[in-house]
């Protein structure tokens, strides 16, 4: 699937990573806003970049942030991919998060939002678990998903006076290969995880013979972990899926893994039912093995996992 922004220009520095543990404003801001001359205009961007966190805190598109808080210290001690996976669960189990897509009036992108808790797509569903797992905090949360999605950009261009964030500002990465790339949503682990193939046809913002995925037939569940992200691998086979690759990307689907004893479970955003298996849209749990089985549009999977900083 492709990722709502429509421009992407550079690539995320190699030291992306080190610059991103979760920190107070101030130096959130050291790392993420352009030099500026004068302190008037320091003092502007930091009212605008404070004005962004209050734009996606504690109103009615996302959960309160003291429900939030609360929950990131009781899992605090638990490795990152089991953080991931209980706050996949956790919004898994409210039963009140529908699909919509980003740029779809109400979305998240159409609403310059970094937080939108109730209504999602895929995208947004895998930064906001990663994000929240990733923070000791809802505020620190916001903080991490500017600093991620719009790594390097200059304020006063990429975050509006009412606090929007600008979806097609060049610093927000694009296409699903871009944010593998970038290392920032977890080192691919795909080769370990199964018997790996190349994708010999690519795409146009991957080159072929560059992309490794596992065939749905050569994937070795028992090497998947909690809070694995799967990125799912179109088939180009598939009508319209080559014209889907040369234009945009290869990559059509991601969600969330959780294990379920020897069962990995995926936690996704559906955007339409599964006959009996489920019968709603909006966030789902499926077996991996049984969605790969019933949907035929995909020919593998690529799995990247977070690391503790």
């Amino acid at each position: 699937m492709q990722h709502p922004a429509v421009r992407r220009r550079g690539r995320f520095a190699d030291g992306l990573v080190r610059f991103l543990v979760p920190v107070v404003l101030g130096l959130v801001l050291s790392a993420m806003i352009a030099p500026v001359s004068r302190s008037d205009d320091s003092e502007a961007l930091l009212a605008r970049f404070e004005t962004m966190v209050r734009y996606n805190l504690d109103n009615s598109k996302v959960v309160p942030s003291a429900q939030l808080d609360s929950l990131a210290t009781a899992w605090t001690a638990a490795p990152l991919g089991d953080r991931v996976a209980a706050w996949a669960r956790w919004f898994l189990a409210r039963g009140d998060v529908r699909y919509l897509y980003g740029r779809d009036p109400g979305g998240y992108v159409a609403e310059g939002r970094l937080c939108q808790d109730f209504a999602t797509d895929c995208v947004l569903f895998m930064c906001r678990t990663t994000e929240l797992a990733r923070s000791a905090s809802a505020r620190e949360a916001v903080q991490f998903a500017f600093g991620t999605r719009f790594y390097g950009a200059a304020v006063e261009r990429a975050v509006r006076e009412d606090g929007r964030v600008d979806f097609d500002d060049p610093a927000h990465l694009e296409y699903s290969e871009e944010m593998i790339q970038s290392g920032v949503w977890g080192a691919d682990v795909t080769a370990a995880c199964g018997a790996a193939l190349r994708d010999t046809v690519g795409s146009s913002h991957a080159p072929a013979d560059t992309v490794r995925f596992l065939p749905t037939a050569g994937i070795d569940y028992a090497k998947l972990q909690n809070g694995d992200i799967v990125w799912f691998i179109g088939d180009e086979t598939v009508s319209g899926a080559i014209e889907q690759r040369r234009e945009g990307t290869m990559i059509h689907h991601l969600g969330i893994l959780a294990r379920d004893g020897d069962r990995v479970m995926l936690i996704h955003p559906a955007a339409r039912p599964l006959p009996r298996v489920y019968e709603r849209t909006g966030l789902v749990e499926v077996p991996l093995e049984t969605y790969l089985s019933r949907v035929s549009r995909f020919k593998g999977i690529l799995v990247t996992r977070l690391q503790e900083f």
